[in-house]
């Protein structure tokens, strides 16, 4: 049986997401989670899910070592679940193999608290809008100018900015 997780551990989701940056030597933005999660050997797969799915934004298969994304979501959203499906491959593979995992419909995520949830969101934030790369250019560009620099949405550009810098 998995131990379960009790509560998020933030600096186990920052440390892996700067691990993953460091080993392949991503210094800029935009960080591409596609090229960081083909170059592990996974796929990634954008699919059309039918109508009863289709406020799923996208799931991980350990099995089939992929990544499932809704090729109807606005593209930098697209973004963010690859790097969150992503998260669950690098913290919770185990997890995500056994019966508790679920695939977490897009209205769930925002209230959800399931503690996987919430370190795969940190590792995705912190992936492809880490504090070093932020700290060259939050205060010298606008929230869209940040956005499309990160290739992220505006909404995680701000979460970014309350989080490191309180603003």
């Amino acid at each position: 049986m998995l131990a379960t997780l009790e509560k998020p551990n933030y600096r186990r989701a920052k440390s892996e997401a700067s691990r993953l940056l460091g080993d392949f030597g991503i210094d800029f933005p935009p960080v591409d989670p596609v090229t960081i999660a083909r170059n592990l050997g996974m796929k990634v797969v954008f699919v059309e899910f039918d109508r009863e799915h289709d406020n799923i934004s996208g799931f991980y298969d350990p099995a089939e070592n992929s990544i499932y994304v809704n090729s109807e979501e606005f593209a930098l959203r697209q973004t963010f679940t690859i790097a969150h499906e992503l998260g669950h491959k690098i913290l919770h593979e185990e997890w995500a193999k056994s019966a508790d995992y679920k695939i977490l419909y897009r209205d769930q995520l925002l209230a959800d608290d399931d503690p996987h949830e919430k370190e795969a969101n940190a590792f995705a934030a912190n992936l492809l809008v880490p504090r070093s790369m932020l700290d060259l250019y939050w205060d010298k560009l606008s929230l869209s100018e940040l956005s499309k620099l990160f290739a992220v949405s505006v909404p995680v550009i701000k979460n970014r900015l309350s989080f490191e810098y309180g603003i």
